[in-house]
């Protein structure tokens, strides 16, 4: 089984995932023994644009491919990023700053963690006013819908896409959280899983078969089957594959 992992913090020192090289590449071990064919690194773009560059992950993931394949890990390496929704994000994506998916027509976004001030469902319509679709990374894990889920509807109707995380499916993140991802998923409102890694071994490690087994268990393997390799692959815009 070929699944696809799009949201994944594996590339070293850039943001709060692994810290060296050694561990992204076991990341990659871990991930290629599930059956992952193709890994989405999303490094924060508040981390890559304050701390580093877009060149230098670019090299990032050109290296981590190198050594990956000469230890002969399966798993390859593309580029996307977290994108944390905000007035200038638009503007970012124009000017190259924030990236979508592997160069495709879809980009992940994270929506404020707090309350604030700010529209997004017009930052989100002027995404797709410039022809992308926006994913948003782990709705279940956010206040704003936790407090309305209503609104989480809202978005998906008006063209977003949801993205959960495996480990809420089975309570990484706490009961609330696992129930909500419950809720979401049997409603028809995720679009695909991804695991969020940010290490090898722990919280938060590659986990993208296991939250495939617990989907599964919620709206059958063929539904949870799409939305770790169909739907994902899609989104991946890969033409070799």
């Amino acid at each position: 089984m070929e699944i696809y992992d799009l949201h994944n913090h594996l590339l070293p020192s850039i943001d709060d995932g692994p810290d060296d090289m050694e561990e992204t590449l076991e990341i990659v071990k871990i991930s290629s023994n599930q059956g992952v064919k193709f890994i989405l690194a999303t490094p924060h773009k508040k981390d890559v644009n304050e701390l580093h560059s877009i060149n230098h992950i670019r090299d990032l993931a050109d290296k981590t491919n190198e050594l990956a394949s000469a230890r002969g890990y399966e798993a390859k390496i593309k580029l996307g990023m977290e994108n944390h929704l905000d007035t200038a994000l638009v503007g970012d994506i124009q000017n190259g700053c924030a990236l979508t998916m592997n160069e495709g027509k879809y980009i992940l976004v994270e929506m404020p963690w707090e309350d604030i001030e700010i529209d997004v469902v017009s930052i989100l319509t002027d995404i797709q006013d410039i022809g992308l679709t926006p994913v948003i990374a782990h709705p279940e894990r956010m206040k704003m819908f936790i407090n309305n889920y209503e609104f989480l509807h809202e978005l998906v109707d008006q063209g977003a896409l949801m993205q959960l995380t495996a480990s809420s499916l089975y309570g990484k993140f706490g009961k609330e959280i696992e129930v909500f991802s419950h809720e979401i998923l049997s409603d028809g409102l995720c679009h695909i899983i991804a695991s969020d890694t940010h290490m090898a071994r722990g919280q938060r490690e590659p986990d993208l078969i296991k939250g495939f087994e617990f989907a599964s268990k919620i709206v059958g393997p063929e539904d949870a089957f799409k939305l770790v390799s169909d739907n994902p692959r899609e989104l991946l815009n890969i033409n070799d594959i």
